[in-house]
């Protein structure tokens, strides 16, 4: 229930971002305000019930940049007002998704054991480029676990060239004929 509510926000703010010529400002206020929403202390202090909603709208105003539209400021007003501000980071996420739907952008995570060297991840993004037909915005994440290859997250896909990926499937394979 609470996706689809921020999902409905983010298309509200989405919307009024492009109808007012705000759009990108808007989208780099959002952008800047992810890391902050996902914070627990800041979550703990937006959903506490014993701070004013003027404070809380006030912690969100001195959040993002300086120069942010009067749209992004009342759009703040609105979600504590609704008592929707505990759903920001979910808001926030939904709205980045319109924004790379527009940009025809897809967001991938490529998760090895050690770093990967800048030509195998060229191969990767443009493999991946290839493949969805879209910009790719790529982000790398350790994970010593991950045994020789990597794992590649975009969208709703699961890219796994690991050898426990390969262990796993033969293993289905030799049950399979038994």
């Amino acid at each position: 229930m609470a996706k689809l509510v921020a999902a409905q926000y983010a298309r509200g703010l989405f919307e009024l971002a492009l109808e007012t010529g705000q759009f990108e400002i808007v989208s780099n206020s959002v952008m800047g305000l992810k890391a902050i929403a996902g914070d627990d202390e800041f979550r703990l202090v937006i959903g506490h019930p014993q701070i004013s909603d003027e404070e809380k709208y006030g912690v969100l105003r001195n959040s993002v940049q300086q120069n942010v539209p009067d749209e992004l400021l009342g759009f703040f007003r609105l979600l504590v007002e609704r008592g929707r501000i505990a759903i920001l980071s979910e808001i926030i996420d939904e709205y980045i998704k319109l924004v790379d739907e527009r940009e025809n952008v897809i967001r991938v995570r490529v998760i090895s054991a050690e770093k990967l060297a800048a030509e195998e991840i060229s191969k990767i993004r443009l493999m991946l480029m290839s493949r969805f037909k879209k910009t790719v915005k790529l982000t790398e994440e350790l994970d010593p676990s991950v045994i020789a290859g990597f794992r590649v997250y975009a969208g709703d896909e699961l890219i796994d060239t690991t050898v426990k990926k390969d262990i796993g499937d033969i293993r289905n394979l030799l049950l399979e004929q038994s």
